[in-house]
């Protein structure tokens, strides 16, 4: 029965991407571009046994979760992570303990010194997991038109799932909507190579890099975690 439902909710998941997708369009027609949008991200969770069952930590105390994501607006002078540079402490706690401090306060440091735009924290007043779709409304300006967000899987060495520098403005328009894969990272501080891998801390800390295990591939294909869908407010005609 447990395996039966545990099909189901995966075929639940797989349906809600798609109609996410279908109705979504990569990059949809976009509008001329105001000074400011308002946009709305989903996060759709697609990481469970069925998807991904190589080692998923179900049997463990530990259940397998995804911890709900932060994330900011920026523009180009700014970098939550990227392949091939070394985490920033926030970004080593968030991807080890899923705590979005400080993060939090390194994206503030950045709105006040003009690198980003707007945080972003899709908790909706919680912060247990995510097992659902989970949306936040935000506002984006044009000197800031890049999305940026990350989560923690957990348990896990310090592995992070998320999307780098989403484009909102492309050719002087607002996009309609943009669909991006959850793909997963591992923030370089630790040594661990599995979901219940011992604390192996690094010294120094490694470039933050994809993850390069098993777990997330299928027949040799990389396997997301999950879809961040990413659509424009209309707002009313001046």
């Amino acid at each position: 029965m447990e395996k039966r439902e545990r099909s189901i909710r995966a075929s639940c998941f797989t349906l809600i991407v798609c109609l996410l997708v279908f109705s979504s369009n990569v990059f949809a027609a976009g509008h001329t571009a105001d000074e400011t949008a308002k946009y709305t991200v989903t996060f759709v969770p697609t990481w469970n046994p069925t998807t991904h069952p190589l080692e998923y930590p179900i049997t463990h105390a530990k259940h397998g979760l995804l911890v709900p994501p932060i994330g900011a607006t920026h523009g180009p002078e700014y970098a939550l992570f990227a392949a091939g540079k070394k985490p920033t402490p926030g970004l080593e706690r968030l991807s080890e303990m899923g705590k979005h401090d400080p993060l939090d306060a390194e994206i503030k440091q950045a709105i006040a010194d003009g690198k980003a735009g707007s945080l972003i924290e899709l908790t909706e007043g919680s912060e247990g997991p995510v097992h659902v779709p989970l949306s936040h409304s935000f506002d984006v300006q044009k000197q800031y038109p890049r999305v940026s967000i990350v989560g923690m899987i957990a348990p896990s060495p310090d592995w992070f799932y998320g999307v780098g520098n989403v484009g909102l403005l492309q050719e002087g328009k607002w996009v309609s909507a943009v669909t991006v894969e959850a793909r997963v990272w591992d923030s370089g501080g630790d040594a661990g190579t599995t979901y219940m891998a011992e604390d192996v801390d690094l010294t120094p800390k490694q470039p933050t890099q994809l993850v390069d295990t098993p777990h997330f591939r299928h027949h040799g294909k990389e396997m997301p975690v999950g879809v961040f869908v990413f659509k424009r407010i209309p707002t009313a005609e001046k």
